[in-house]
């Protein structure tokens, strides 16, 4: 018999994807408070136009959020229906974690551009981005509408402790 505790189960794929969300959001949240805690003069600065980080960190920003939508939809959209559901998930959370590194990275070089400048305006586009990822936390019933599970899908999902093939 087959060990139990190496199946690929819909309750073991959920635990899997929401701990990679909790570590891949809490470390630039926890680097941002570090940094905010030690530094002494914080200021919103937008008169220094001798800054690149004024135009890259917002830049990245936006870039990573939409390049990071877009990687995902088109890797959600390139499932084939005849797949199972074992691979649906398997490339929901691929693509899943390509859109979390994107929005992590970006969140960081925010981070970073405020350590370097102390301008808060690069701290509160970090904040922002960390919101936003707070909000794609992986839940079921997003997975099952990004996924558009129907059918024996559905009802396989809908049994949290039953092994996938």
């Amino acid at each position: 018999m087959e060990n139990q505790t190496n199946q690929f189960t819909p309750n073991k794929f959920m635990k899997t994807l929401s701990i990679i969300h909790l570590g891949l959001i809490s470390w630039p949240t926890i680097v941002a408070v570090i940094v905010y805690l030690n530094t002494q003069s914080a200021s919103f600065n937008f008169a220094d136009t001798d800054n690149m980080f004024l135009v890259v960190v917002p830049i990245f920003a936006l870039s990573s959020v939409f390049l990071g939508d877009f990687i995902f939809k088109q890797s959600i959209k390139n499932i084939p229906r005849t797949s199972s559901l074992k691979q649906k998930l398997t490339r929901f959370q691929t693509a899943s974690i390509i859109k979390y590194g994107l929005i992590e990275a970006a969140a960081f070089f925010g981070v970073i551009g405020y350590y370097m400048t102390n301008n808060l305006a690069f701290l509160m586009i970090s904040v922002i981005l960390i919101l936003y990822f707070f909000m794609l936390r992986p839940t079921k019933e997003k997975i099952m509408r990004v996924l558009n599970l129907k059918g024996s899908d559905r009802d396989q999902f809908n049994r949290p402790n039953q092994p996938l093939e």
